[in-house]
């Protein structure tokens, strides 16, 4: 398990932050700052402070709550892809870089694709995409190409099985009709599905998952199976880059 608590707080119709906590430090990080107030509520409820805030791409729904929360916390450390602008007084990160967190460190893992800012933040086995990977899909083509779209997915594949995966947003369910429609006799995905479906009946997220659920179920990350092939390139006249681009497109159009 973990060393690291985290804090999944809902906001808007369907978007996740998350606050990371190392309880023996009392160190608080947050990814991504849609809102602020629900986020500014989890933090006095919990009692915490808040020492980081991790922006992991540049999209609004994303960091519309910066400004408020820089104002309440003014000595959290804000931490952006080196390659977006968000002025003074920020920290940027590439590939590679390590935050310090108390006693540990969060990996950036730089993923670009959707945007190509997209940072994800990797701790103690858990792993923060934003929208870069969700379960049962991934981003939308923003800004980035086919070829990143797949090195971001070759990227996230090499984790640890056991890691945690944190995603941006609700999008499961419709995600996994998606994956159906792709592998129909996959009997992961009708499991999972039917497990996610419950959980969302109770007011439930369906984050975190897991690599290894999403590698049983993600078509996105499964894009060398001869079911997923089949669906975007039955003649096979294509390679896997082009071929994951056709899905994504597949998926666009759903």
């Amino acid at each position: 398990m973990p060393t690291v608590k985290v804090e999944v707080i809902p906001y808007y119709t369907d978007n996740y932050s998350y606050l990371i906590h190392h309880p023996e430090s009392e160190h608080t990080a947050l990814v991504d700052c849609g809102d602020a107030r629900a986020i500014i509520e989890r933090l006095e409820k919990k009692g915490w402070g808040l020492d980081a805030i991790l922006i992991a791409h540049d999209h609004i729904d994303h960091t519309s709550g910066l400004g408020a929360l820089r104002a309440k916390y003014p000595g959290a450390i804000l931490y952006t892809p080196a390659n977006a602008d968000f002025g003074p007084n920020t920290r940027g990160v590439s590939d590679g870089d390590r935050i310090p967190f108390g006693p540990m460190e969060i990996e950036a893992v730089g993923v670009p694709f959707h945007t190509m800012s997209c940072t994800s933040y990797y701790i103690d086995s858990c792993l923060f995409v934003s929208d870069s990977l969700f379960s049962g899909g991934c981003g939308r083509l923003f800004e980035g190409s086919r070829l990143d779209l797949m090195r971001a997915m070759d990227r996230f594949a090499a984790f640890a099985r056991d890691t945690l995966i944190y995603f941006g947003h609700e999008y499961t369910i419709n995600n996994l009709e998606f994956a159906k429609e792709v592998e129909p006799a996959n009997s992961d995905i009708t499991d999972y599905m039917a497990k996610c479906k419950v959980r969302r009946l109770g007011g439930k997220p369906t984050t975190p998952t897991t690599l290894e659920r999403e590698l049983k179920v993600n078509p996105f990350l499964r894009i060398d199976e001869e079911a997923v092939i089949d669906f975007v390139d039955r003649k096979r006249k294509y390679d896997r880059v082009d071929r994951i681009g056709l899905l994504r497109e597949a998926k666009d159009r759903y």
